[in-house]
């Protein structure tokens, strides 16, 4: 999955867009992405701490794993 895609569902699914950053760390408490030296992060931040992070080598792996914690979190099927 690419990001365009993620962005995408996260839309379609009306996901409130304060709840996560597809383009880096942002205020608040999200969930987000980004690629730092062509490492893909996931993460979460509550208010500035880091609460949850993974590391990938793929925006494949990444992206999939993003939408993974949104679609538990949502209940989704």
């Amino acid at each position: 999955m690419k990001l365009s895609e993620l962005k995408s569902i996260m839309e379609s699914k009306k996901v409130p867009p304060l709840m996560y950053s597809l383009e880096g760390i942002k205020q608040g408490e999200c969930l987000c992405i980004e690629s730092e030296n062509g490492i893909w992060h996931v993460f979460y931040n509550s208010r500035g701490k880091i609460t949850f992070s993974q590391e990938f080598l793929t925006e494949d792996e990444a992206c999939n794993k993003f939408y993974q914690i949104v679609k538990n979190d949502y209940g989704w099927n």
